[in-house]
């Protein structure tokens, strides 16, 4: 009886200092997380949200815009843009940046041209291209230009200003240039340059 009477002491002590060491851990542990976790300032915002809303509201804008058609000669013409902003005054009439045309005619001809803003006009058929202008035609010319204009209904494609770059023949340069469509017998599409134009042949080696 006497070692029954000792062991229930000793278990009743062990409960007892167990009781008041296990909330005591507890309250230290809870102490150092307080004390090791990083203070939240909620005056800043998520580091990878750096969109206004507002200005968003105020200027929408739709990314990736792309046309494809196809114009009355028969050639297929796609538009691509990195953004289109639409025109509060016109709705049809877009503001668009990262232009890229392509045209392929009938008979295999292409042209692409880039341009690192211009404008869309569905309501006119028309569009414009400015900054960064290059014109890359078959059968090897590559052309800057610095203002291009054309139709979505037909193929046109003009620069009004300065033409520089490369042709098959060589380096050329003119006061203008004009992409058409030709009918007749013959139809195709043809290049032509006007406005004091030179060239300086480079024959191949």
């Amino acid at each position: 009886m006497g070692a029954v009477r000792i062991h229930q002491q000793r278990y009743s002590r062990v409960v007892g200092i167990l009781k008041v060491v296990l909330p005591l851990t507890a309250l230290v542990l809870l102490s150092l997380v307080f004390l090791l976790a990083r203070t939240i300032d909620p005056t800043k915002g998520i580091p990878m949200a750096e969109i206004d809303v507002e200005e968003r509201a105020r200027d929408p804008r739709l990314s990736g815009a792309r046309l494809a058609g196809v114009t009355e000669d028969g050639a297929a013409i796609t538009i691509s843009t990195e953004t289109a902003r639409s025109d509060r005054n016109a709705a049809l009439r877009l503001e668009v940046t990262g232009l890229v045309l392509d045209i392929e005619g009938t008979n295999g001809e292409r042209l692409r041209a880039t341009a690192s803003e211009g404008i869309l006009d569905r309501a006119a058929g028309d569009f414009e291209m400015t900054g960064g202008l290059v014109i890359e035609a078959s059968p090897g010319y590559r052309l800057t230009s610095e203002r291009v204009l054309g139709l979505l209904d037909s193929t046109r494609i003009e620069s009004p200003g300065a033409v520089t770059g490369t042709a098959p023949a060589g380096e050329i340069s003119a006061g203008n240039m004009v992409l058409r469509a030709e009918t007749g017998d013959t139809p195709g599409y043809r290049l032509v340059f006007g406005g004091g134009v030179r060239l300086l042949y480079q024959p191949e080696n």
